[in-house]
């Protein structure tokens, strides 16, 4: 999926949504700003424009890149350790002749900006090694969302079954075990010669438990794992309210602290709940997959056109 410039909804739900990731990105310079101010290697002034300027950054990037959690902490992290060497980078520049004296500034300061993109690329892929490795852990998800339609409609809009088209599930058919194949789209930059190509995720699945008011089902994923996700809705004076509870069964402790930085379970609550009313999509799941670093490469290094890719 292309990049696209979010409008306004966009921009206020991407920022309470990852508001934990939010937090968590502008207490590591305010911590590295209070340090430097406190020790008196920098002006308080300067350590405030500074902060200023790097939460802005940071909440840039979380409004136009929802899905690059792990680009924005090492956006943070490299910025914040710029941050930290700004004394340093002031007496590099000092060194130089008193008759260039500001060339030396100049020249210190490209280098440490090229230093801290670099620093940032090295980060975001250790973040995502630190994410991925580690043994499985079984801690439950939950999560809730007011909806404004009827129980029904919100478990069968909710509720995962064979042999439905809805959004970006599609399901088979259940065989005589009752097992189905689910297949789930979502964005992605993981091949840039097909990016406007939705990265597909299937699974085996099978309905576990389901009535009028509450619905589970089982999912096998192809690592061989098992996940479990039960709903439960409840009539309320203005429509109903969703619970949804889950149980992963091959995320990490790092995948359990992403999810949770970005609200990816209420996240997904909130992509259904706006098809069912018929509201404008928000939910950063259906973002675009493009990352700054990703953009940054094709401007970088930029590829030739394919003449069958044309059209």
């Amino acid at each position: 999926m292309p990049f696209e410039w979010p409008n306004s909804d966009q921009i206020c739900y991407r920022l309470w949504r990852l508001r934990r990731l939010l937090a968590l990105c502008l207490l590591v310079p305010v911590a590295v700003g209070l340090a430097l101010a406190v020790g008196a290697q920098l002006p308080v002034d300067h350590v405030a424009l500074a902060l200023v300027l790097i939460g802005g950054l940071v909440m840039m990037h979380l409004v136009l890149f929802p899905n690059g959690t792990h680009e924005t902490l090492g956006l943070t992290l490299a910025l914040s350790g710029l941050l930290a060497a700004l004394p340093w980078v002031n007496g590099l520049g000092a060194l130089a002749p008193a008759d260039f004296a500001q060339a030396g500034l100049v020249f210190a300061v490209t280098g440490a900006l090229v230093a801290t993109g670099l620093g940032m690329a090295v980060l975001v892929q250790l973040l995502k090694v630190l994410t991925f490795i580690g043994p499985s852990l079984r801690l439950p998800l939950r999560a809730q969302i007011d909806v404004g339609c009827s129980v029904a409609v919100a478990l069968q809009q909710f509720a995962i079954k064979p042999q439905i088209r809805r959004g970006r599930i599609l399901t088979g058919q259940a065989d005589a075990r009752g097992f189905f194949d689910v297949a789930v789209a979502s964005a992605q930059d993981t091949d840039p010669d097909h990016a406007g190509q939705p990265l597909v995720g299937r699974a085996t699945a099978k309905v576990l438990y389901n009535d009028s008011h509450s619905h589970a089902v089982m999912l096998l994923l192809p690592c061989g794992a098992i996940s479990v996700s039960a709903l439960h809705a409840t009539p309320q004076p203005a429509g109903c309210r969703v619970d949804l509870a889950e149980l992963a069964g091959d995320f990490t402790l790092g995948m359990y602290v992403r999810h949770w930085l970005t609200d990816q379970q209420a996240d997904v609550m909130t992509e259904v709940a706006d098809r069912i009313i018929g509201a404008e999509p928000r939910a950063n799941a259906l973002a675009h997959g493009v990352s700054f670093l990703s953009l940054a490469g094709l401007v970088l290094s930029p590829s030739e056109p394919v003449a069958d890719r044309a059209k």
